[in-house]
């Protein structure tokens, strides 16, 4: 009630003010001809006539004016609004909480790209370990030869035997009858498959056991190919059985050597003595030197990158990507180019492996 009594005051001052202000104005500017006079006005008298030029009339309007107007001025002050003390704390701990809360949310987000780049970390580690294991299981079919012993004829009685097939139960059903003669019909189309190229494929999978058991077959189907001995050694040799793959590799050189022998008429003593003096295999030597025709029935691809030692499947890829496609021409590079180009761990003398094939082709 207080506040609209005091806006109806403010309200009627203002109109009286602006009444005042506006007879001031038509007096002094004699607006109307003569003065106007209030008291005349209200009594009936003469309220239009000539008059001083400050009148009584004149300065009563002029006080009320002021007081008016200081009246106004005093009541329209804005008047501040006091918070209190207990309503003022609970607003500085709310900011107080919140300042809390966006400092913990900051930290969650940290954590957060944190563990993004942890596991980008992890991703980069397992790719790499990935590109590892596929170096690990770049198989060369190209081997170095070591001292010759004579061969145990024990090797069959250490190889692993093969694990008999389970026979299927009498009460099999459909389903496992049919997956039986898929597996059958695949096992067939395995077999068609060029032995070594089946081989290299599962080694590449990871198949160690596998790729023995191919091995193992082709050897025994025709154990006179230096070549099937070789495989078997390197599936062994990877498979941590040292002892046997070496007795591998040295059936695999005297089949080589004994081929020798019936190619050239020279002592099988003479070849291996040649073998112990350079390490390498070769169908020359002096005087007895095979013919022309000999050479070019034994000869080798040069094209055929993986018969450089430590040079694989997926290394001569990356050779061939490069424009690399003969073993001339890694002869020709440097060992450190090609270690950066097939993402070798260690660097190996591949250009002098090279040059030494092309040396035994002469």
């Amino acid at each position: 009630m207080s506040t609209k009594k005091s806006n109806t005051i403010q309200i009627f001052s203002i109109i009286i003010l602006l009444s005042l202000i506006s007879l001031e104005i038509v007096n002094i500017l004699n607006l109307l001809g003569e003065k106007l006079f209030l008291r005349e006005l209200l009594t009936g008298g003469d309220y239009l006539r000539p008059g001083p030029a400050v009148s009584s009339q004149d300065v009563i309007i002029f006080v009320i004016i002021i007081i008016l107007s200081l009246n106004l001025f005093f009541s329209g002050k804005v008047k501040t609004t006091v918070i209190p003390e207990q309503v003022a704390v609970k607003l500085v701990q709310k900011a107080k909480v919140a300042e809390k809360k966006a400092a913990e949310a900051e930290k969650k987000i940290a954590k957060a790209e944190k563990k993004v780049a942890k596991a980008e970390k992890k991703a980069a580690e397992a790719e790499k370990k990935a590109e590892e294991i596929e170096e690990e299981l770049d198989f060369d079919d190209f081997d170095d030869f070591d001292d010759f012993d004579d061969f145990d004829e024990q090797e069959a009685e250490e190889e692993p035997a093969e694990e008999p097939a389970e026979e299927p139960g009498k009460n099999s059903s459909k389903s496992q009858s049919e997956d039986i003669e898929l597996d059958s019909l695949l096992e067939q189309a395995s077999e068609s498959e060029d032995v070594s190229t089946r081989a290299n494929r599962l080694m590449a999978q990871g198949n160690l056991a596998g790729a023995l058991d191919v091995w193992k077959k082709a050897t025994i189907n025709n154990g006179d190919v230096s070549e099937y001995w070789r495989g078997l050694a390197q599936v062994l040799d990877l498979m941590g059985e040292s002892e046997k793959s070496k007795i591998a590799k040295e059936h695999a050189d005297r089949l080589d050597s004994k081929l020798i022998a019936e190619k050239t008429g020279r002592k099988m003593e003479d070849i291996l003595a040649d073998l112990l003096d350079d390490g390498i295999l070769n169908f020359s030597a002096g005087s007895d030197s095979i013919s022309t025709d000999t050479q070019t029935s034994v000869g080798f691809d040069n094209e055929d990158l993986t018969l450089i030692p430590g040079i694989g499947n997926v290394s001569a890829k990356r050779l061939k990507m490069k424009g690399i496609s003969t073993i001339e021409q890694v002869s020709k590079m440097n060992d450190s180019e090609i270690m950066e180009i097939i993402n070798s761990k260690k660097l190996d003398s591949w250009s002098d492996m090279a040059k030494k094939i092309l040396e035994n082709d002469k």
